[in-house]
């Protein structure tokens, strides 16, 4: 009974997950897909400039430079100290500087402070100080958190000379102080200095030369004035521009390899192309389906076109072969000698059946082409057939690289293939003329390149089945007959009936 149990279970496990899996439809897979650009079109955006919290530009040389005037009073202080107190010395002084803030913490200046004095006996004289001092903003860091802010407190040390007309004396001299500053606005600020200098006690004519010892204790105040440029930039953080140019550069990379495959799928299919439309012209239907490939030219019109037109008018003669040159025609495939008709599959008629009919007077001109023939009434064009001085259409032109064998493009063989097959289908000779473009190389050189331009048609022809003895070879040498040059390195092949 147990074992009956067990067994039920299990079949009717497999029967609902048989009929799960019959419920789940295959989903058919598309080859087409959805790309979302709009991750695309964030990365090309602009991006908005972040800023390294704290961190300030250096300024530019061009930058926060400034002029500040002072006035004030100054106290002189010396060993010995004299009978009178602090207040008895204060006398009238003047300062001026020009300086510059490297950061908005740290600047430097060079200044003049000066005017009159009170030596220890009370005697009045002038004194002049010249001095170079660093400065440092404590406030400073106020920058990185607001544009320009209004206070600065500025201590500052230098070292300078101090000079006494009365004396001569000039020392060495130490000055330190502290500066208030106030903004007034961009580019004024109202200072107030307390500051001292001190030198050896040889400056007022008494006491230790050797010796610190007499000190300008001075309290003024004033203007500056700032020049050039003005404030300080917050440093950028690069992190988000480097982000974006290593995916532009990903992404340009992705564009080339994606042009690199559409270039060379392009190039395949004008090859193709090309082929397709000499095949057309070959077989006399370009002129039925040639809207199909317009705008689709290679060649410049300046090049030499081949044309077929009178290979297709000997075909249209060969469906006609037994016109007798006086009735009407079945059908209008003569009434250009330019036409296009096709012949039947079955014509194996040989030339001599096509060129059956009467003749008129054949034209006294060994160079007719397809365009001349045209002119003449059909049985003129029977008659420039039939003598074998008429080239059968337009020559067809091969085109090589500048001082080689070698085609431009390959694809060109495929007028090869046709012209030998209608050559040993009608027993046609063939005259094969190489030249090379007179621009370029000397006149020995091109000579033997046009030569070697037909021989090297002249062997593929031979290739293809023609008999050597049917083909003649012409080396013209180097020629400018065609614009641009490049035209001018070709090889002509012309068929015409063999006598």
């Amino acid at each position: 009974m147990r074992k009956k149990i067990v067994f039920v279970l299990a079949a009717a496990a497999m029967c609902r997950s048989l009929q799960a899996n019959a419920d789940v439809r295959p989903v058919p897979q598309d080859s087409v897909h959805c790309e979302s650009h709009t991750d695309k079109e964030l990365m090309f955006q602009p991006i908005d400039p972040t800023y390294h919290k704290g961190v300030l530009v250096t300024s530019p040389w061009n930058g926060n430079w400034f002029v500040s005037l002072q006035g004030g009073a100054g106290a002189f202080i010396g060993k010995p100290i004299g009978c009178a107190d602090l207040f008895d010395r204060v006398q009238p002084s003047l300062s001026a500087s020009i300086g510059k803030w490297f950061t908005p913490q740290i600047g430097t200046r060079i200044g003049y402070n000066g005017w009159r004095f009170k030596d220890c006996n009370l005697a009045s004289g002038d004194y002049h100080h010249l001095h170079a001092d660093l400065m440092y903003n404590v406030l400073g860091g106020q920058y990185a958190k607001k544009e320009n802010p209004r206070w600065g407190i500025v201590p500052y040390i230098g070292l300078g000379l101090m000079y006494n007309p009365q004396n001569g004396q000039k020392p060495f001299a130490v000055s330190y102080g502290v500066q208030g500053q106030y903004r007034i606005c961009k580019r004024l600020t109202v200072l107030l200095d307390i500051g001292n200098v001190s030198t050896f006690q040889g400056f007022d004519g008494y006491g230790n030369a050797n010796r610190f010892g007499d000190n300008m204790f001075s309290v003024s105040a004033g203007l500056s004035f700032t020049i050039g440029r003005v404030g300080w930039k917050r440093a950028e953080d690069a992190t988000p521009y480097i982000r974006q140019n290593e995916w532009l550069v990903e992404y340009a990379s992705e564009l080339t390899e994606s042009n690199r495959r559409y270039a060379g799928q392009h190039d395949r299919d004008v090859r193709t192309l090309n082929e397709l439309k000499k095949i057309l012209e070959i077989e006399g239907l370009l002129e039925k389906y040639g809207r199909l490939f317009d705008n689709r030219e290679n060649l410049s019109g300046v090049y030499p076109k081949n044309n077929y037109s009178g290979l297709n008018s000997l075909r249209a003669r060969l469906r006609n072969r037994h016109w007798d040159g006086n009735s009407p025609l079945a059908n209008d495939s003569l009434a250009n000698c330019s036409g296009t008709a096709e012949p039947d599959a079955s014509d194996n008629a040989n030339l001599e059946d096509a060129q059956s009919g009467k003749s008129a007077n054949v034209p006294d001109s060994t160079n007719a082409n397809a365009d001349s023939i045209s002119s003449y009434n059909h049985s003129d064009c029977l008659a420039i057939i039939k003598s074998g001085n008429g080239c059968i259409g337009s020559p067809v032109c091969f085109f090589f690289e500048v001082g080689t064998a070698e085609l431009t493009d390959r694809s060109q063989l495929v007028n090869l293939d046709e012209l030998a097959r209608v050559a040993k289908k009608y027993g046609l000779s063939v005259t094969v003329i190489g030249a090379a473009d007179a621009a370029t190389g000397t006149a020995v050189i091109n000579d033997a390149l046009s030569i070697s331009r037909a021989d090297y048609i002249a062997t593929e022809l031979v290739k293809r089945g023609l008999a050597v003895e049917h083909i003649s070879k012409v080396g013209k040498g180097g020629i400018s007959d065609y614009n641009p040059t490049e035209a001018n390195r070709l090889t002509k092949v012309m068929l015409f009936i063999k006598r």
